[in-house]
């Protein structure tokens, strides 16, 4: 166990640099993409033996990169802004030369991956400079941070809790300051929680829109995305257009101008349970700061659910039955190194007798009546507003809070309240997480903004204006 501390490493002055700044200084040559990646090489030398956010360096083959980079600043000829960047990858995404194993011992034996995911080649593409690939949770299924393969991330504002996850890595190196971007993927809160526990900006961008979502499809596999965090929501903004060329609203309105509608309750689901006082107080202080330090938006209270029914459980004993079947093909000794809880979870999720279609049909229900449910809501608000996670944060061993609702069928826990649910129903809308609290042991808690399907640029531009009145300090 490591002691509950902060980082105590501040980063220098190039590691403090968001995607902006670097992206004006490489152009009038104050700096150059090489000086950028050896200060954050030097920074992930520093702390990340304290973190556990990287799993894979790829120093040779990003200094050659950020020197070709530093060439075409030089002559006046950048791919993109985004030229010289550097950036990472999570373990979930192929990069060409380097394995792919979800955050799991049994995926030991694979070899490096051929060819790159289109989404990291969509940033190469544009001249970033990919120098690592990020840890995540074993299996990605869990929120949280634990991996038998190699540890648990552990989170920067404490080092003894969890990054939650399962972007988990990406997270951490965000918070710690080992370069400004780091890309990751969310299908029920990957990006967004952890985001919420490390203090940082995630947005999950509307399903099955390029170049973040997947092939449209069967729920909830149509709706996963892909995505990146920030520490602030203009880098957020600058790197969304670079990649969508989306321009800013022609007329973005003031926070004076919103209605929110905030669901205190989001869902009545047995299997992610309640938001916990500490959360709820610190989303509730934070709607009431808004309407304290300038006009205010009118903020509703919607306090029933928009999800009811055990839409949780049926996903997870499905995701849980098709990871073991993905492995039955394994040798014993391969099988053997899973973490004992994603073991147990696998293996009473296996026992289960009901048709996978079945249980998917369930799911789809549930979602399409909560879907309608949350349409309705546009009618009325503009935005709306919930907590990212419903738990205050855990050691990083565990694969859980110990306080939180459990399925009890697969012996399974969950802490990300209803960022599923919210990612899924409905057309797959945008949701942005910013930070807006501590919790009672310095971690952050997330403040999860909700906009209409195909309404990201928006979004991100409302979530801008409401973290400008919050005014969260970050860790250094």
């Amino acid at each position: 166990m490591i002691a509950s501390s902060r980082l105590p490493s501040p980063p220098d002055a190039i590691c403090r640099m968001s995607v902006r700044e670097l992206a004006a200084q490489y152009a009038t040559g104050a700096l150059s993409p090489v000086q950028a990646l050896e200060a954050v090489l030097a920074r992930a030398d520093e702390v990340n033996p304290q973190l556990s956010a990287l799993y894979w360096r790829m120093d040779e083959t990003a200094m050659a990169a950020a020197v070709a980079s530093q060439e075409r600043w030089a002559r006046g000829e950048p791919l993109s802004r985004l030229d010289g960047i550097p950036i990472t990858a999570k373990d979930i995404l192929d990069v060409a030369g380097a394995p792919t194993y979800l955050g799991s011992a049994t995926n030991g034996g694979v070899a490096a991956s051929t060819a790159s995911d289109p989404f990291v080649a969509a940033f190469v593409d544009r001249g970033a400079v990919l120098f690592a690939k990020s840890t995540m949770v074993e299996t990605g299924l869990y929120s949280a941070s634990f991996s038998a393969l190699y540890g648990p991330a552990r989170n920067p504002w404490n080092l003894g809790k969890s990054t939650n996850g399962s972007s988990s890595g990406g997270a951490a190196a965000t918070a710690a300051y080992l370069g400004p971007l780091h890309l990751g993927t969310d299908g029920g809160g990957s990006l967004r929680s952890p985001a919420a526990a490390c203090g940082c900006v995630a947005l999950k961008a509307t399903a099955n829109v390029a170049p973040f979502g997947a092939p449209a499809g069967d729920l909830p596999g149509s709706a996963a995305v892909k995505g990146f965090l920030t520490r602030d929501i203009d880098d957020q903004l600058f790197v969304h257009a670079e990649l969508t060329g989306a321009a800013p609203p022609a007329v973005s309105p003031t926070l004076g101008d919103l209605r929110i509608g905030y669901l205190s309750r989001p869902a009545s689901d047995p299997g992610i349970g309640e938001v916990q006082p500490v959360i709820r107080a610190a989303i509730e202080d934070a709607l009431d700061l808004l309407a304290v330090t300038g006009p205010g938006p009118v903020v509703e209270e919607l306090p029933d659910p928009v999800f009811a029914g055990p839409m949780w459980q049926a996903a997870v004993e499905s995701a849980l039955r098709a990871v073991g079947q993905s492995r039955q093909g394994l040798p014993a000794e391969l099988r053997d190194r899973a973490h004992p809880v994603v073991h147990e979870n696998v293996a009473r999720a296996m026992t289960c007798t009901e048709p996978d279609e079945t249980t998917l049909g369930r799911l789809r229900a549930l979602l399409d009546a909560g879907g309608r449910r949350l349409r309705s809501h546009f009618e009325r608000y503009d935005v709306l507003v919930l907590a990212c996670t419903y738990y205050p944060s855990f050691d990083a061993e565990l694969p859980w809070h110990p306080d939180c609702a459990m399925i009890e069928s697969a012996g399974y826990g969950w802490t990300a309240g209803a960022c599923p649910h919210l990612g899924w129903a409905g057309g797959g809308p945008p949701s942005i997480s910013i930070p807006c609290g501590l919790d009672t042991d310095g971690v952050p808690i997330g403040m999860l903004l909700v906009g209409r399907p195909g309404h990201d640029v928006p979004l991100l531009h409302t979530a801008r204006q409401i973290a400008q009145r919050l005014r969260f300090a970050p860790l250094f």
